[in-house]
């Protein structure tokens, strides 16, 4: 009994010194760090996600994404990428050395759209863990202050015309789908700043072929028919309808190791024409 009693306290005293040599280490630590140092480069973001609230169509609207590198190694940024109607800007260095931070500025242009409005920005970096992150920015545009604004007028101008007229020339089926539809319904239908498109039966035809020719008013779908000038002729909008009766391809397979999940607000399941 007495031999044990200096034994307990010994065990006790050193399970105090490693507690306190933790919380030494915890103090000095970057953000978001814990008391044992993170191996390699690790980015983290203060925050993923950025509601502007209710905005006037046509204003600008900027939110600013800090980060930290929080591991022991130099963190690279290589890559920042956004979809349409949305830019951003990584501060000015690619190189963030262990417990820096620095930051992501994403600037949201509301010409020409109506609605909630969802975009995704893909940040790529050497994180080892989480080499592709995401960032949204969620709006809800107002375009009560624009009776009769048609979302074509800007997508089919000089501003956007590059993208979303010139390249529908000639062109039909999953050719023209390529080139005009996969900014909004992504490159296999999956759905991007629109939602997704499933194969659909022919009672729909005249459904799909109204939507593609007139657009969804309060949406962010435009009438592609020359009639609304579009850049589609009818002939290159029944291609499109019966493209839309075969199943969607089947995405790319993910690299070993990679589980990939489906982004926020975007389900699959759930396609864009019901």
């Amino acid at each position: 009994m007495h031999r044990l009693l200096p034994m307990a306290l010994a065990a006790l005293c050193l399970t105090i010194l490693h507690a306190c040599a933790g919380l030494a280490v915890t103090e000095d630590a970057p953000p978001g760090t814990t008391a044992q140092a993170v191996v390699g480069p690790r980015l983290q973001f203060e925050n993923l996600e950025h509601h502007f609230g209710t905005i006037t169509q046509g204003k600008l609207v900027e939110h600013r994404f800090p980060f930290t590198n929080v591991g022991d190694q130099d963190l690279t940024i290589s890559e920042v990428s956004t979809p349409c109607g949305c830019t951003a800007v990584l501060a000015d260095q690619e190189v963030v050395p262990p417990g820096s931070s620095s930051f992501v500025d994403v600037t949201y242009d509301s010409a020409a759209r109506s609605g909630e409005v969802v975009r995704i920005i893909t940040v790529i970096s050497n994180d080892a863990e989480q080499p592709e992150m995401e960032l949204k920015v969620v709006a809800q545009v107002d375009a009560s202050q624009h009776a009769g604004f048609m979302v074509g007028d800007t997508l089919f101008g000089p501003k956007c015309g590059s993208c979303h007229y010139d390249t529908a020339a000639e062109k039909s089926g999953q050719e023209l789908y390529d080139a005009v539809c996969w900014f909004c319904h992504g490159t296999h239908r999956q759905g991007n700043t629109a939602t997704a498109l499933d194969a659909y039966q022919p009672a729909m035809d005249g459904y799909l072929r109204k939507v593609i020719s007139d657009g969804l008013p309060g949406t962010e779908m435009p009438g592609f028919a020359r009639n609304h000038e579009g850049p589609l002729f009818p002939e290159q909008i029944d291609s499109l309808v019966d493209l839309l009766h075969d199943p969607p391809p089947p995405p790319p397979d993910p690299e070993p190791g990679v589980e990939e999940e489906p982004k926020d607000g975007f389900d699959p399941s759930r396609p864009f024409f019901q």
